[in-house]
């Protein structure tokens, strides 16, 4: 099934969106990171190779090649034993969140498409601090897919020049993305397929809000759990705790920042709306005219360059206030991807070291 890039544009404009960057496969387009221009959310619209959709002359467009990573050498190994499922899942199944679960897997060509690349990335091509990082991701992802296991949507965390995603069948892919800018941070996206955009009725925009929210609520309340744990081990409890207060804190202010900027937002676009309407009136009011003089035709060109020129100021403004919103958002979610990872891998080392003084306990 071919489809047309355009249609699929102006369908997503119709929603209120617009498609920043799209990533390819073999020429295919498998991801479309999509802003949200009504509150400057982002998410990955997710597209099967079976649509053979494909992508020229559009600005962002960036090729990625798989990459094969697995979760050896990872801390629990060099620390300890990685906890079961079930004590993981004390942590990360507690995802409350209520959304349509009904979902399907259609046949696609990615899999081959991935099978039958000529050359594939291993992670002996990459240099030291980008695997470890990797092998934290994947770390992290599994953990995700407690929260994601039984919804529609994933979860993909952009790293650099690198993107890793829980698949639709709950396995991890990796990707590098050629020619991408280099960024040391980590970015959540919430992901949903094709399919699923054009269900009827689907609230997915409301979805999508409510799903980060549940993880960022649960990463919240991880960092407390994992604060917890770390100071009932350890002794000098005040530094751990001054610095978490201060993450959190800190959170706190761009949670407040941010919700200022939404106000503004949905300020500018009502005031943006109505020069839009005025500038509707006034064609419509010449546009009664039975003997359109040159007068007339003056006036109303005056009338609508006015109106442009104050559109134009309007635009401006939301355009700043969006990405103000979109920076706030990824200082946000950067900050709490690295104390989850932080905390997470800090009470597997610090939970070996108490093991290991109860052994030390026995030979007494």
């Amino acid at each position: 099934m071919v489809m047309s890039l355009t249609k699929l544009e102006d369908l997503l404009a119709s929603k209120g969106f617009v498609a920043k960057s799209y990533y390819t496969l073999d020429d295919y387009c498998i991801y479309i990171e999509v802003l949200n221009v009504t509150n400057a959310s982002i998410f990955m619209l997710y597209i099967t190779a079976r649509y053979g959709l494909k992508v020229t002359n559009r600005p962002n467009i960036f090729d990625l090649r798989y990459m094969e990573i697995t979760n050896e050498d990872n801390i629990a190994s060099n620390y300890g034993d990685e906890p079961d499922n079930v004590d993981m899942e004390k942590f990360y199944n507690n995802f409350d969140i209520e959304l349509n679960t009904n979902s399907s897997h259609d046949e696609d060509l990615e899999k081959r498409l991935k099978e039958n690349y000529e050359i594939q990335l291993y992670l002996k091509d990459l240099n030291k601090d980008d695997v470890k990082n990797l092998k934290d991701i994947f770390r992290q992802l599994n953990r995700f897919m407690f929260c994601v296991k039984n919804i529609k949507y994933k979860f993909s965390i952009m790293y650099k020049n690198y993107l890793c995603s829980i698949t639709k069948d709950d396995e991890l892919d990796a990707f590098l993305i050629l020619n991408f800018p280099k960024k040391d941070e980590r970015r959540i996206y919430i992901y949903l397929d094709l399919k699923s955009l054009y269900e009827k009725n689907l609230t997915f925009t409301e979805d999508i809000v409510i799903v980060r929210q549940g993880l960022q609520r649960l990463l919240d309340q991880n960092q407390v759990k994992h604060t917890k744990i770390l100071n009932e081990m350890i002794e000098q409890k005040v530094e751990l705790q001054g610095i978490s207060d201060s993450v959190i804190e800190k959170k706190i202010q761009l949670d407040n920042g941010c919700k200022e900027y939404e106000i503004l937002l949905a300020d500018i676009i009502k005031s943006e709306q109505v020069i839009l309407d005025k500038m509707e009136m006034v064609r419509s009011k010449y546009s009664d005219y039975s003997l359109k003089g040159l007068h007339n035709d003056i006036e109303k060109a005056h009338q609508i360059a006015q109106l442009q020129n104050e559109l134009a100021k309007i635009t401006s403004v939301k355009n700043e206030i969006i990405n103000n919103i979109i920076i706030i958002k990824a200082k946000h979610e950067n900050m709490t991807l690295k104390m989850d990872k932080i905390l997470f891998d800090n009470s597997i080392m610090i939970n070996e070291i108490n093991n290991n003084f109860k052994k030390l306990k026995e030979l007494t």
